[in-house]
């Protein structure tokens, strides 16, 4: 351009200054679309997600404003213990609570938050050592508290105190443990235990923190089941029937069951376990209340100890066929062992898992059966094995001293409060599991027809030096009733042990002198190898008519 005079050039410098302010007013005005009043939210806004399990989608941004481009966003987990999330929006669960996500755009201008739930896909079971009982109201002059009248009847008959093993655990201790989030699903006054059930483990953190709490052992954990917890007592009561010939046509199919030890003997006597009432601590008596060929036994009672599965009739059929052994009466059919005595069917094996719980619910049973005045129980469980996801949870060889398991621990009690323990070997072909390797328990092994040893039968000295098997009884081809009412022949020492337990009733009753441990005592010494014992036989086969004689002398030196 060419200037002609001074004002045009004038004129050309405030063109310039008013075509910058422009330009700049301009780049500001774009600016401001840039930068403000962006909104965005996270998708999804709410998740759930397993510990230790990632979530299937990333996390997103949902942007509501016109905005070219992708916005560099950061992602915040507020407590990463629960959760994290990683810098393009993966979530991962570490452990159960709710946390918050956060997402801002990098530099400023903005969050928005995501609500995340970190759930547990197990529930648990613990057992809590307690340091003692607690306070307690009850006092050992007013037992009726806490015992039943022939509970205490007893103890006096038999000379056995009341002691403060038999004092309740404080309801103040078990109301705390409840209120931190345990649902308690077992307790042993004995051994000071409670066993709770935990579906939160922050739960677990604050009863592990309770001033009387002493130790802490996880004994079952399994997928979620948020079926609600009731307990439940069914009775179920029949009549008795009796029947005076004792030949090997009366008891029928039943007949090898019983001749082996020589049982009929006590039967021929007059005694056939009438006025004696036997628990049977088993995995459940499904059908038993519907099998017309079992209608006559006198069942006093049932109860389930496990947790969420309060109907024994229910449960398994292991129950149904052990107790059939002692208590079916069907002359010319099959006469069990103890026809004439009454049973209390208890549940206490879950036998859906194999966890160490089971020891609590049996040694709980235990001290139902004390409370009530029963004195023999007839256990066709056994302890040694169990699932790897709790190690090191399974026995070996060494722990089965019959003084370290937590059912060895309850079953020497409730010997010394006069109760008779009688308890498969096992099948394992190896060292007996627990409670059978208590010494005051006695542990029965398994023969066939032909008196020789069953290949499963359990068997082994023990660490302290003891014999197990304690005695034998027909555990190959045993009768029992099945629970479509019909019979079949079934192997195992769980039969082998009802068996015998039966004929223990029926000695009892013919000796009620004697306690539980001289009515062991005679049961050994009346086998056929008990002057010299060895495995896999233990002390042998038992014979009634020898045990009986034996009773009989110890009970007139009293």
């Amino acid at each position: 351009m060419i200037l002609n005079n001074q004002s045009d050039k004038y004129k050309i410098q405030y063109f310039h200054i008013f075509l910058s302010f422009i330009i700049i007013l301009s780049a500001c005005k774009k600016s401001s679309k840039t930068y403000v009043d962006i909104q965005f939210s996270i998708h999804p806004n709410f998740v759930t997600v397993a510990i230790g399990k990632t979530f299937p989608q990333k996390l997103s941004i949902k942007i509501s404003s016109n905005v070219d481009g992708t916005l560099p966003i950061e992602w915040v987990s507020e407590n990463s213990s629960i959760a994290t999330v990683s810098s393009d929006g993966v979530l991962k669960g570490i452990k159960p609570g709710e946390v918050m996500i956060k997402a801002s755009i990098r530099g400023g201008g903005g969050t928005a938050t995501c609500k995340v739930v970190v759930y547990d896909t197990l529930d648990y079971k613990y057992r809590l050592v307690l340091k003692d009982k607690g306070p307690v109201s009850y006092s050992f002059n007013h037992p009726q508290a806490y015992l039943s009248n022939r509970a205490i009847e007893q103890r006096i008959k038999n000379n056995i105190a009341i002691d403060s093993s038999d004092i309740p655990i404080s309801e103040d201790y078990l109301n705390q443990i409840q209120n931190l989030g345990g649902i308690i699903v077992s307790k042993s006054k004995w051994l000071k235990t409670v066993s709770v059930h935990i579906s939160n483990p922050s739960n677990m953190d604050k009863i592990r923190n309770l001033p009387f709490v002493k130790d802490v052992q996880l004994v079952w954990m399994d997928i979620k089941d948020t079926t609600a917890y009731f307990k439940t007592l069914v009775t179920y009561k029949t009549v008795s029937t009796t029947r005076n010939v004792f030949t090997p046509a009366y008891y029928g199919n039943a007949w090898n069951n019983i001749k082996i030890n020589n049982g009929q003997y006590l039967h021929d006597n007059g005694f056939k376990g009438q006025g004696m009432e036997i628990a049977v601590l088993d995995a459940g008596f499904y059908n038993w209340n519907a099998i017309s060929t079992l209608t006559n036994v006198d069942i006093k009672g049932t109860k389930s100890f496990i947790y969420q599965k309060p109907n024994v009739f229910q449960l398994d059929t292991h129950g149904t066929t052990v107790t059939s052994c002692m208590a079916t009466n069907l002359p010319g059919t099959f006469v069990g062992t103890a026809p004439d005595a009454s049973y209390w069917l208890l549940a206490t094996e879950d036998n859906t898992t194999e966890f160490p719980i089971e020891e609590d619910y049996w040694v709980q049973a235990l001290e139902y059966v004390d409370s009530i005045g029963i004195k023999i129980v007839n256990t066709s469980l056994g302890y040694r094995d169990y699932d790897p996801l709790i190690p090191p949870a399974s026995y070996t060889y060494v722990d089965m001293n019959g003084r370290s398991s937590h059912a060895s621990k309850g079953a020497n009690i409730a010997a010394a409060k006069g109760i008779l323990i009688i308890c498969s070997a096992g099948n394992e072909s190896s060292f007996v599991g627990t409670p059978a390797d208590s010494p005051n328990v006695l542990a029965i092994g398994a023969v066939d027809p032909n008196n020789n040893i069953s290949t499963f039968s359990s068997y082994g000295i023990t660490v302290d030096g003891r014999v197990k098997p304690d005695v034998l009884a027909l555990g190959t081809s045993s009768a029992v009733i099945s629970t479509n009412g019909t019979v079949r022949l079934s192997n195992g020492t769980s039969y082998a042990s009802p068996i015998l337990c039966g004929l223990a009733a029926c000695l009892w009753q013919a000796n009620p002198k004697l306690n539980n441990f001289e009515i062991m005592q005679v049961i050994k010494q009346s086998a056929n190898r008990y002057q010299t014992p060895i495995m896999p036989f233990g002390y042998g086969i038992a014979d009634m008519q020898i045990a009986m004689q034996l009773a009989q002398n110890l009970s007139a030196t009293k």
